[in-house]
């Protein structure tokens, strides 16, 4: 299985925004393996990361820029990154490997957040490797469920090109 291309973008927060970016990378062929969307540090600018998998990256990124939405795209696989990803996960636990549990979370910094008769609901946030990783050791125990946020990816040091500057602000209002 590829890691895909991680692709972050600056987006005008209006109705249907979200769902053509998706048309196109869905036009595009594009398997999207992680989509994360939320309020930036601009007024009416919402940040997207999205980890596709697809034959041309270059292209798709020109093709989002065309998108009137998009304020910024910028293809960030081979660039300097934090990574992180959320989740959730209900672990089979009855008493006798309860300790067991608890001690497999804590070795990864998971933290168990409710205990049922049988289950515990672990919370982590880490990379996605560690996150892989910690999945993989209480799958011995039984899963029940797992919920994954989907990746944040941001930058490190100063990129000027995926900064909100207040001309977007304004185009993102309507009053540019």
């Amino acid at each position: 299985m590829s890691a895909g291309r991680t692709v972050v973008a600056l987006v005008q927060s209006r109705p249907g925004a979200l769902s053509r970016v998706v048309g196109l990378l869905r036009g595009r062929n594009a398997e999207i393996r992680s989509l994360t969307i939320g309020d930036s540090e601009g007024s009416g600018v919402s940040r997207l990361t999205v980890v596709i998998d697809v034959a041309d990256a270059e292209h798709v990124v020109k093709q989002l820029n065309r998108l009137i939405e998009v304020l910024e795209v910028k293809d960030v696989t081979h660039t300097a990154i934090v990574e992180r990803e959320t989740a959730l996960m209900k672990i089979d636990a009855p008493e006798p490997q309860r300790e067991e549990v608890h001690a497999v979370a804590e070795r990864f910094g998971a933290r168990v957040i409710e205990s049922g008769r049988d289950t515990v609901i672990v919370e982590v946030t880490d990379t996605p490797d560690r996150l892989a990783a910690l999945i993989h050791s209480v799958r011995r125990f039984g899963v029940r469920e797992i919920m994954r946020s989907g990746r944040l990816a941001m930058t490190l040091g100063a990129d000027p090109r995926m900064e909100a500057p207040l001309h977007w602000q304004a185009q993102a209002d309507g009053t540019a």
